[in-house]
Order: structure tokens, then sequence, then C-alpha cells
């Protein structure tokens, strides 16, 4: 007994092992780089931030440092000294009022300032603005260290105090000062900034890497300045309890930028630190091994999560694309048993893209085109049959017609002076001509005679037309808007045939619209699905619309909406375009305009 395998079984057989065996091997492998990517992430992210931290403090001072030598180079001091000196009050306090606006201007500009002082060569503060206040409470600062340091430091020095808190704030803050100078050498006074220290702290604290790793700095000294856990000065090299400490802490003193093992607080722990050059400081970022480790497992567990949840993933998805992949074809089969049974109707849905959907839509084509050529033979042995049966009922009436004619022009002659007969004789009269013209059009359509083309430009004969009927659309307030196109070549056709065509679309565009509108003539160079180039003319009114059950019907001898219509004017139309190998399609709503499309093709159109 054989066994017969399904196209499904095959797929999931063939394509599984191909699936499963890249996602393992890409599993195995991630998991193994999986600490060394993190060692390398983790590394990089604490070297960003070890300098990024690291430049933006170094910026702080360095900014300080300028501000310190711009405020004591400006004259402004020394003026308000030598108005003081020489007792000169209203001088003295304009220059007061100048160096307070000076003081404001760099403490609003800089957030990292507490407050700007000037003392004065006794040592009495005789300025000082803090954030959003002045204040004219001073006190003698002559016996404080950064008053006897900075003025004996002379001109050139600037003196950087360490990080202290005072007895006005509960921060702490680093006072920077710098000697002033009168042009004669002669000392009057000190500038000093108090830097907020309390900021910088922030800045270092707010740094972090996983979840417990954090910064820290030490001085030119080794003694650590800043910790999340510690107040400044509460570790240096001497309470170091570790061997590797110690040597990170030198090597941070050296002004290196590196990275750095090292035990502390019984664990071991990586350092990535970079240094402060205005201040001779470094700062580190620290992170411990175990969150190293700890987050490799995390990524190992995700990715053996991911290799698991991916190959069922496959499985499943490898059964549902056999089962959807062979789903058209089957489809495809079910049609084309009902085709054969004359159903032309069937139409598959395309659900892909791929060469299935194109063998769908392939399909489907077909199917339309059967549809399209089934209705044209019917049509066509209508039109057959009509045109038969036309020709000899156009003759039988046409003749009873030429006789009553004869017999009402002969009644009117004898009894010209009898008004009745008059009345009724022109009644019969206007109705004879009536059915003779419409005998006419039904020859006509019966006979329709091959075109004779000739060269013409389609954007003149649209024009033409409309001269025609141009008093007509004034009269019932329609207005004609061309878009024609520039560049259409002259083409190949019969202009009285096609002109018949424009009259019959423009007489039932006008009918369509009794309040009045706007008829819309636009001609352009299309290109179908073979690449081949045709002349479109599109003609769209706002009239009242074709309703949808009357749409698939229009093309229908003698079918027509008007009380007054023959109902020949479309097929007629419709004769004419296929005899020049063209096109005509109708679309609209009820309510919201028509829209034709004439089609010609351009392939044998002459140069121009």
């Amino acid at each position: 007994m054989k066994i017969r395998f399904s196209i499904s079984l095959k797929l999931l057989v063939f394509i599984l092992p191909l699936v499963c065996a890249p996602i393992a091997a890409v599993g195995y492998f991630s998991i193994r780089a999986s600490a060394d990517r993190v060692d390398h992430l983790v590394s990089r992210e604490q070297m960003v931030q070890a300098k990024a931290t690291a430049n933006e403090i170094n910026d702080i001072f360095y900014y300080c440092r300028m501000d310190l030598k711009t405020i004591a180079s400006l004259p402004v001091l020394e003026e308000y000294h030598i108005a003081r000196t020489f007792r000169l009050n209203a001088e003295a306090e304009f220059n007061y009022d100048n160096a307070v606006r000076l003081f404001r201007d760099f403490i609003d500009r800089t957030p990292y300032y507490f407050q700007i002082r000037y003392v004065d060569e006794q040592g009495l503060e005789q300025i000082k603005v803090r954030k959003n206040s002045v204040l004219n409470k001073f006190s003698n600062q002559s016996d404080q260290k950064f008053f006897t340091e900075t003025r004996r430091l002379g001109p050139d020095g600037i003196y950087i105090s360490e990080i202290v808190r005072p007895d006005f704030r509960k921060g702490f803050i680093i006072r920077w000062a710098k000697a002033i100078f009168s042009g004669q050498g002669e000392f009057i006074g000190i500038v000093v900034i108090d830097l907020d220290y309390q900021n910088i702290l922030e800045i270092v604290k707010n740094i972090r890497i996983g979840e417990q790793g954090y910064a820290f700095l030490v001085d030119h000294s080794g003694r650590n300045i800043t910790h999340p856990r510690f107040e400044p000065y509460t570790h240096d090299l001497k309470s170091s309890p570790d061997l590797s400490f110690k040597e990170l802490i030198l090597k941070m003193m050296s002004g290196a930028s590196d990275r750095k093992l090292y035990f502390f607080e019984e664990k071991n722990r990586v350092a990535a630190f970079a240094p402060i050059p205005v201040m001779g400081w470094s700062l580190a970022v620290t992170i411990s091994i175990d969150e190293f480790r700890k987050e490799a497992r995390a990524i190992q567990t995700r990715v053996i999560q991911v290799v698991a949840l991916t190959l069922i993933f496959t499985v499943i998805c490898v059964s549902l694309i056999s089962y959807y992949l062979l789903r058209p074809v089957r489809s495809l089969v079910t049609a084309t048993h009902r085709i054969a049974r004359g159903n032309l109707t069937q139409e598959i849905p395309v659900r892909t893209r791929d060469e299935l959907g194109d063998l769908t839509r392939s399909f489907n084509r077909m199917t339309q085109n059967l549809t399209r050529i089934h209705n044209e033979l019917v049509r066509s042995e209508k039109f057959v049959a009509l045109g038969r049966l036309s020709a000899g009922v156009a003759h039988e009436i046409r003749n009873p017609l030429n006789a009553m004619k004869g017999a009402v022009v002969y009644l009117r002659r004898r009894r010209s002076d009898d008004l009745l007969i008059t009345e009724y004789s022109d009644l019969i009269m206007e109705e004879i001509d009536r059915l003779n013209e419409f005998v006419n059009e039904f020859l006509y359509f019966a006979r329709q005679s091959s075109p004779k083309p000739v060269p013409a430009d389609l954007n003149k004969l649209v024009l033409s037309n409309q001269n025609l009927f141009e008093k007509q659309a004034e009269e019932k307030g329609i207005c004609f808007h061309n878009r024609l196109a520039d560049d259409l070549p002259v083409m190949q056709i019969d202009p009285h045939q096609i002109q018949q065509v424009l009259v019959n679309i423009i007489i039932n565009a006008i009918d369509a619209m009794p309040e009045g509108g706007e008829i819309i003539f636009s001609s352009m160079l299309v290109k179908n699905e073979a690449s081949s180039e045709r002349v479109r003319l599109t003609i769209e009114d706002s009239g009242i619309g074709i309703p949808k059950n009357h749409l698939q019907n229009i093309f229908d001898p003698f079918f027509s909406t008007k009380e007054t219509g023959s109902g020949l004017g479309l097929p007629l139309s419709l004769g004419i375009m296929e005899n020049h190998g063209g096109t005509i399609s109708i679309s609209s709503e009820q309510g919201r305009g028509v829209l034709v499309s004439l089609e010609w093709p351009l392939a044998n159109h002459p140069e121009c």
C-alpha cells in the first residue's frame, strides 16, 4: 500500500529543518555573545557618562574662572572704591548700582553661582548680590582664610577654597576669589564668587548605570569630594580599604581617562573615569560586576525564551502557510468547474501578490474577457437580427407614411378654406415628419457604414461641437470647461461619425441639467496594461445622473428614460466607437452627474 503525502505535509517536512536549524544556531551564538555584548555596551555607556559629565563640570569651573577675571578687570569696582575714598556719595551710589547690575547679570545667566561679593581692602563686605536679592547686611571678612590668601596671591592669582558648608545656608559652596589692584598697584579689595557646589553634587548623584551604579569625584589629593552616600572628604588614600581601590585613586589623580577593576564594600566593581583639568579633579562612574552577570543572565534567559517561542511560532506559521498557500489553488479548481458549467460571473478574490496572486488575477481577467465577449456576441446577434428586422419594418412603415403625407397634402389643397382640416392636417404632418425622422435613425442604426478615417484633430472636433450647442447651453445656464491636452497627436478617425457620437453625448448632458451646471471636456494620452498609447476623451457633467439599475441597459436599443428619446443614440455611438477600434464607458451616481470616457488606439496614427 502506497502512502500518499499531501503537499502540506511535504512543506512541513522540508521547511521546518531549514527554518529551525538556523534559529537554534543563532540562539546558541547569541547566548555566548550576550555577556561580551553587555560588557561592551555598559563599558561604553560608563565612559560616555564619565567624559560627558566631567566635561560639563569642567566647563562650569572654567567659566567661573573667566567670569571672576572679567569682573575683577572691569573699572566699575575701582571707580566705586575711588568714589568711596573721596566721599563722592552720588558717584559712589551710581557705581554701586552699576556693580549690583553687573553681579546680577552674571548670577542670572549662570545657575551655579550662589552669590557674588565685593570685599574692600580692609576685609569689609561692600556689595553682596544673591539670586533674586541684594543684601544690605555686611560682615567683616578680614580674618577669613580666603581673604588673606587671595591678597597674598597678588593680581594674577586666583584663590579656590575647599568645599565648605557656610553658616548662612544648608548646602555646600566653593569660594573663588581674585584680588583687585588699582592702576597704581594699590590693593583695593577682592571679588568673591560663592559657587553653589550643591548643584555639582546633584549632577554627580543623578548619574545612574544599571540598578546600583553611581558616580563619585576625587580631588587632586585623592580625597573623596562627592559621593552619593558620603560627605565630602570622608575618604582619602590613607583610609582606602583595598589596594586595588588605592590604585584606582592614584590613576584618577594622574589625569588619565580609562577603566579599571577594583574592590570596594565587599564587591568587585569596574569604574570608568575622566579628568576635570581646571580643578585637577577626576570623575568616576562605577558599577558592580554582579550587575554585569545579572544583565547577561537576563539576556540569556530572554534569548532562550525567544528561540523557543520562535520555534513554536515557526511550526504554526509553516502549517498555516501550507494551508493558505494551497487555498488559491483549490479556489481556482472550484472556479474552473463552475465556468465549465456556464457560470461566467465567478470571480476569485486576490489575497496575495505573489505568483499565485498573478495567476488569480489572470484567471479573473480571463473570466471578465469571456463575459465581455459573451455579452458582445449576444449583443451582436441582437443587432444583426434587429438590423434585418429594422430594414423590413422601416420599408413597410415608410411607404404608408408617404401615402398618408400625399393624401394630407391633397386634402389641404382641396379644402384649404376649412380651418378645422388645416389645424388637424398640420398635426398629422408633424407626426408624420417625426415618424420619418425615427425611421431614418432606425435605418441608420441598422445600416451602420464603415468609418472612413482621415487625419483629424480631436481637440478641434470637440471645440466645433461646443460651438453648435453654445447658444442652447447659455439659455439653460450651462458652461463648457476645457482641459484639452496640447500635445495630442493627429488621429485617423471618421470626423463625421465621431461628431455624431459627441453630439449624442452633449445632448444627453444638456438634457440632464435642467437647472444648469457645467460640462468638463478633458483629453489626454494614456497607456494601457500592454504599454500601448491610447487617446482618451472624457466628458463629465454635473447633472442628475443615471440610476444604478439603469446603467446596465443604457446601450440597449430603444431604451430611454426621456419621454421624447428614441433610445438609439448611445447604441449608435457604441457601434461607431467599436468600428473605430475604440471603447466607450459610462459611470454615474444618481444626483452626482455622469462621466463618459471615450478611448481610441493610437497604434497607426500619422506623424505630426
